[in-house]
């Protein structure tokens, strides 16, 4: 009690001079009526101002539910888009389908080829291999033809119900017969040592055969996997690599691939089963007893 009696007889004047100036305004405002209309735009513009800082203090403090609103609505239409994107693709695949022999003017029959899109491309150990979207309830069989929209991709090596697997010629673990077309002679299409090159080799040609640059290499029918004619590559040198083995001499070509691995999106697995039972009935061959 002693400390408020000490303020007050210590800030007297203070509390005087607010008294003072209250009657003063009191005074002001209730007298004429200029005088009143001005205490109405001062409260007013004071009021007025509160309320609009009040406004946006409000707004400000309404922008979180509306910014996850707007988030929402940005993840609903990206994933849209997404789908819509993925759909124009499909579509456009449907439309670029393959030229099953090299010398074909017509495309392939829809209803001969299963189209997969490539999800992922993996290396374990160096090796490419590609997995794509359709498996064993889509049809799809190990040992199938696979092919790009411009050539040989490769084979299924392995297939779930919804998923294979597919080794790539780019792979040194897969080897394709293959013909120098207008020449007749075949060749073995084997990876080079760099597998992201989109090159391959061509080896054990004839000494004799005389390839030209850009010269069609295209499968040779001598394997299970595609028939004669699908178009590979062409010949991207004509120096010969001479190899001496225990048949002779043969020479190796470089040979740009057709299909381009870098950017691959869609294959198209040829639906013609593999022919194991061709390879049941060359197995059986055996020795008469004697």
């Amino acid at each position: 009690m002693d400390k408020l009696l000490e303020f007050l007889q210590k800030y007297r004047h203070w509390f005087v001079f607010i008294l003072l100036e209250a009657i003063a305004l009191g005074t002001l405002l209730n007298g004429t009526l200029y005088s009143r209309s001005l205490g109405w735009y001062a409260t007013s513009t004071v009021f007025g101002r509160v309320g609009e800082l009040m406004t946006e203090a409000w707004s400000y403090i309404d922008l979180r539910p509306k910014n996850e609103e707007l988030l929402r609505e940005n993840a609903r239409l990206r994933a849209a888009y997404t789908l819509l994107s993925r759909q124009m693709q499909d579509a456009e695949a449907h439309g670029r389908l393959p030229h099953l022999h090299a010398t074909d003017s017509l495309p392939v029959d829809p209803a001969s080829v299963i189209i997969a899109r490539v999800v992922n491309r993996i290396s374990p150990q160096g090796d490419i291999y590609y997995t794509i979207n359709k498996g064993r309830r889509d049809g799809v069989e190990p040992d199938m033809g696979v092919m790009s929209a411009s050539g040989v991709v490769g084979a299924v090596m392995t297939v779930s119900d919804h998923y294979s697997l597919v080794i790539p010629v780019l792979n040194p673990k897969i080897r394709l017969s293959c013909t120098l077309l207008g020449q007749e002679v075949s060749g073995t299409l084997t990876a080079t040592s760099n597998p992201n090159a989109n090159h391959a080799m061509l080896s054990n040609v004839p000494p004799h055969a005389q390839p030209h640059l850009g010269d069609t290499i295209t499968t040779s029918g001598y394997s299970y996997l595609f028939p004669e004619g699908m178009m590979v590559g062409t010949v991207s040198d004509t120096i010969p690599v001479r190899v001496k083995g225990s048949a002779g001499t043969f020479a190796n070509y470089q040979v740009r691939l057709a299909t381009d691995f870098q950017s691959l999106r869609y294959v198209y697995i040829i639906r013609e089963r593999p022919a194991r039972e061709v390879r049941a009935l060359e197995d059986s061959i055996s020795p008469k007893d004697e």
